[in-house]
């Protein structure tokens, strides 16, 4: 029974992991993607509706960027609640057949 119980909170631990790795993998991968004003940029301007422009521009698309973010986190946050849920299925129908 003890090599049983530590089995479960072994396979527990892996399943576990798989979304926090997914989600460190995202939040990588999003901050590298997010956009900024280069400094060449700035010189390189003439006038200050285009370093506005500019600037409204990479908000837009970070905003874009962050909100893809966010619905890939909660696709991640579900994807492993789910799993959870059916493993606890799991457990309580093989506990009470015991």
């Amino acid at each position: 029974m003890n090599q049983e119980y530590f089995e479960n909170i072994s396979n527990f631990a892996k399943k576990a992991q798989q979304p926090l790795k997914d989600l460190a993998e995202l939040n990588a991968k999003t901050l590298q993607g997010f956009s900024y004003i280069k400094p060449e940029e700035l010189t390189d301007t003439k006038k200050p509706e285009q370093l506005l422009e500019k600037q409204i521009e990479i908000a837009v698309d970070n905003g874009h960027k962050a909100l893809d973010y966010m619905q890939k986190s909660f696709q991640i946050f579900e994807k492993s609640m789910l799993a959870f849920v059916e493993e606890a299925k799991k457990a309580e129908k093989a506990s009470t057949k015991k």
